[in-house]
């Protein structure tokens, strides 16, 4: 007779549930039988989850009512009440179903951060007592988007956050898969709620979800892709609400060169993403042949994980460049370039409450014929107030918001 030690460990999954999967307390519950059922069935299951629904803006709303310039330290406190009201909701859930569970926010897990309290790093995810619950074939739920410094301090993970623990926790128990649980069937073409010919991808390999993470999509955030392929994490997105064949993400579905389109090669895009409340700074300085000192300083004026687009030459007297960023994010740094600009005569110009349309994908050798055909699209829905910025990895469109809207579906249907 075979003894119990030396038996197959039973494989372990990470599911990552978002807000919008959690909404209420019947799909909570709805949720609990899920996992329920697929740890009857044989699995060691670890539930990482974000904040229900709306919660994590209801509570910043609270801060800013009672200061209007909370403390950083105090405001990560707060939010991250969210994701722990969650995490033990699910776990009552799954206990009144007899499937046995333990809750443990970030620090439990020994998910350990530097000391940012805007968008902190994962330095390593202890997981001792993680390892330990499902040794007792315990159901453990997770919250999401939060760790500890070494310093004792809670710390939030930024954007994308219950993603990356996801990821992180899957890398350190070296867990069979990590599946990525949304309110869509997968990673499509663009948004299937805003454009209904969007195409599944079945298969995608880390680099390509990573550029299609890039553009601002949402169904994966391009931290957590990255940690994913560093570790060699295989992901899984699908549909929280019903079982969906889904997008298997792994460097075996690397399904094209990771070099440039070649020349007179159609540009196929991955995805195309609409993202709103966009701002662009454009910029425009006499070059004096001290171009390269200005854009040094005002390079490290904005240090703070924005996109600043590619330098562009326009021609041998003037030098250009954008900065492009969300509204807020713009507005965070305004003043600490403002007095730069204005110090060293750089002509600029702001321009606030844009919407972007972003093609992300294997970028071409050189964007002309696909501005080209960009434009004639645009021109031809009489649309005459835009922009169009390339960089060495995606194309963005700037249009009103009302126009971006109109345009996403038109755009898409033209390249897919």
């Amino acid at each position: 007779m075979t003894s119990s030690s030396n038996q197959t460990p039973k494989p372990i999954l990470v599911r990552k549930y978002g807000g919008s999967s959690l909404a209420s307390v019947d799909r909570i519950k709805s949720i609990a039988n899920d996992i329920h059922t697929k740890h009857s069935s044989g699995f060691r299951l670890v539930i990482v989850v974000s904040a229900m629904g709306q919660t994590t803006n209801e509570l910043a709303a609270l801060a800013n009512e009672v200061s209007p310039t909370p403390s950083r330290r105090e405001l990560d406190m707060l939010l991250s009440v969210g994701e722990r009201i969650t995490m033990s909701l699910l776990s009552m859930a799954l206990d009144d179903l007899g499937c046995p569970s333990i809750s443990f926010t970030g620090s439990q897990c020994g998910v350990i951060t530097d000391s940012s309290h805007t968008e902190a790093e994962i330095i390593e995810v202890k997981g001792d007592r993680v390892r330990e619950a499902l040794n007792k074939d315990q159901v453990v739920v997770v919250a999401g988007f939060q760790g500890v410094s070494l310093e004792k301090e809670i710390t939030p993970l930024g954007r994308g956050g219950s993603d990356l623990t996801a990821v992180a926790i899957a890398a350190a128990l070296g867990a069979d898969r990590c599946e990525i649980l949304k309110d869509v069937d997968g990673v499509f073409t663009a948004d299937p709620n805003q454009v209904s010919t969007a195409n599944l991808h079945d298969t995608l390999s880390y680099e390509e979800l990573e550029q299609i993470a890039g553009t601002g999509c949402g169904v994966v955030h391009s931290r957590a892709v990255n940690h994913a392929r560093k570790h060699s994490v295989q992901l899984f997105v699908g549909s929280s609400f019903h079982n969906s064949s889904g997008t298997i993400i792994s460097p075996a579905n690397f399904k094209s060169e990771t070099t440039n389109c070649p020349e007179n090669t159609p540009y196929k895009p991955l995805a195309i993403t609409l993202t709103d409340g966009i701002s662009l700074l454009e910029c425009t300085i006499q070059n004096q042949g001290n171009s390269s000192e200005l854009l040094d300083k005002f390079s490290s004026c904005i240090q703070c994980n924005v996109p600043l687009q590619e330098w562009v030459d326009f021609d041998s007297n003037h030098i250009s460049w954008n900065l492009l960023a969300d509204a807020s994010v713009l507005e965070t740094i305004n003043d600490k370039i403002s007095d730069l600009l204005i110090k060293e005569g750089v002509h600029h110009t702001h321009s606030s409450e844009l919407s972007c349309l972003s093609l992300a994908g294997r970028p071409p050798l050189n964007w002309v014929d696909t501005s080209r055909k960009i434009i004639t699209i645009i021109e031809d829905n009489d649309i005459a107030d835009y922009r169009i910025i390339c960089s060495d990895t995606n194309l963005r469109i700037l249009l009103n918001p009302a126009e971006a809207v109109t345009m996403l579906p038109i755009i898409h249907d033209n390249f897919f």
